[in-house]
């Protein structure tokens, strides 16, 4: 009896330890998203302390592209329901703000935060909402120009 109740302990245990290798079903769908993502040349990074992303929250993820508008240095944050200039306060001042405040905008509600730089745009957003939204991303980034 005892031999029974051993053998079955193993075949559980085999069995719990072989779903832990399988991925589930968010595992595969964002596994997917930032394969699409590679392909349409985001580049995909963790949150590190080296970033300036006010967010600390190491389930983000950082997704970058390269900056092909006139806006080299900026800083958005979310904050309540929309997107608030956080870096630099300089940009207030600037004759062409309220065209940039109007873009950044119109941009998805799923953007967290994001960076203008001189070679990329990074920003931090919900995965969640996947592919349709990340497509919808780069098109309102690559047509950012102001």
């Amino acid at each position: 009896m005892n031999a029974y109740i051993i053998i079955l302990l193993v075949i559980l245990f085999l069995v719990g330890s072989v779903n832990l290798v399988i991925p589930t079903k968010k595992t595969r769908m964002l596994s997917n998203l930032r394969l699409l993502a590679r392909k349409k040349g985001f580049q995909i990074s963790s949150l590190t302390s080296e970033q300036k992303f006010v967010s600390k929250n190491l389930k983000l993820v950082c997704y970058s592209i390269k900056n092909m508008s006139n806006l080299k240095n900026a800083h958005y944050v979310l904050e309540e329901s929309s997107l608030s200039l956080y870096d630099p306060i300089k940009l207030k001042f600037e004759d062409n703000f309220e065209d940039i405040e109007k873009k950044i905008s119109n941009l998805p509600d799923s953007i967290l935060e994001i960076i203008f730089n001189d070679s990329y745009i990074s920003f931090l957003w919900n995965e969640s909402f996947g592919i349709d939204e990340l497509e919808k991303i780069e098109k309102q980034l690559k047509n950012f120009s102001i």
